[in-house]
């Protein structure tokens, strides 16, 4: 697995202790025990873009936390945007409202990139620009389930097919520009907990 250290040199934006380790204990006892419903994927449709389940591309459960819990990670999004900003040297106006993922056993998210994702956004149409996943419990509590990353290797063409996989710690926070090449392998045993979002 790749360090934090390794994925900051890579030019992703790393921050260890994002969440502290009582919290992240608190909300992966609520993800797992929490309500939920299928992540989806985005499809053009006949009349523009549509949102619908496809277990062949994305297997994961969308958990429904408490107001509490959604408030206070948007909180904390909300002050990690100057630090994003001034990292990715990009002008930020919107975070979407994060998903909490339960990854289960069987469950995956095949390579795919968030940027081809645009969001309706008062009177416009926002596009995805920066992708960020927040790790709350550990890889030690699960198989599989590594978010890998493509391409990053790119002063060589050979190794844009060269996974570099992210060990998950508690707390441990990865962002990256939304048009990265990204994927997470499939739960084998276990149960991952993290929370994604994107800004724009």
């Amino acid at each position: 697995m790749t360090s934090p250290a390794l994925l900051a040199r890579f030019g992703l934006f790393v921050q260890e202790r994002f969440l502290d380790a009582e919290l992240c204990g608190r909300l992966a006892d609520e993800m797992r025990s929490a309500s939920g419903h299928p992540a989806t994927v985005r499809v053009l449709a006949e009349d523009g873009v549509a949102y619908e389940v496809d277990d062949e591309h994305r297997r994961t459960q969308m958990a429904e936390v408490s107001e509490a819990s959604l408030s206070l990670i948007e909180g904390r999004l909300v002050e990690l945007r100057p630090a994003l900003e001034q990292h990715f040297s990009l002008a930020l106006s919107t975070i979407q409202s994060p998903q909490f993922l339960v990854y289960r056993e069987g469950d995956f998210f095949r390579p795919h990139v968030d940027n081809a994702t645009e969001r309706v956004v008062g009177d416009g149409v926002s596009r995805r620009r920066i992708s960020v996943v927040a790790f709350i419990n550990s890889s030690k509590e699960y198989d599989g389930g590594a978010l890998t990353f493509y391409g990053l290797l790119d002063q060589d063409v050979r190794g844009n097919a060269v996974g570099i996989p992210v060990a998950g710690a508690p707390g441990l926070l990865v962002a990256f520009r939304s048009d990265t090449l990204h994927s997470v392998t499939a739960v084998s045993a276990g149960a991952r907990c993290t929370v994604v979002t994107w800004l724009a």
